[in-house]
């Protein structure tokens, strides 16, 4: 059986299809996200393309903190019933809304398996936003 391949996993505000072409438009992509204080909620997208599978093929996606221990670091989870994909040349288009309170900044990781198999993982960083004053900001 052909094992499913990650294209691409990409975090961003927004996706929109466009009805009469099936295209995906990315809106506000970003790997960073900046709070004013903590905890803080946030709501985004991820969206992900995957390739190569055949027969039923089930989704996860989880949000872990990797600060963390193995064991409590999952703080977002859900998972599609089966999909089933006729063809290795199928290109399955995916969005995941996600909403979830961050309790601290740090380095998280947003990650994608088939059938329990790994298949990506994206570094999230969360952060104080910075402020006008900060390095980098100063005009001139």
């Amino acid at each position: 059986m052909a094992e499913p391949y990650c294209l691409a996993m990409v975090l961003c505000d927004a996706v929109h299809r466009d009805q009469g072409n099936g295209k995906c438009y990315l809106l506000g992509t970003f790997s960073t996200f900046h709070a004013q204080s903590f905890p803080a909620e946030s709501k985004f997208c991820i969206y992900y393309a995957v390739t190569d599978g055949i027969g039923p093929t089930k989704f996860r996606l989880r949000v872990v903190d990797s600060a963390l221990g193995s064991e409590a670091n999952e703080i977002f989870f859900i998972e599609t019933e089966p999909v089933m994909i006729q063809s290795p040349l199928v290109v399955l288009e995916t969005v995941a809304s996600i909403g979830l309170k961050f309790e601290s900044q740090g380095v998280y990781h947003c990650e994608l398996y088939a059938n329990d198999k790994p298949l990506m993982s994206r570094r999230l960083l969360v952060a104080t936003l910075p402020t006008v004053g900060d390095e980098g900001l100063k005009n001139g």
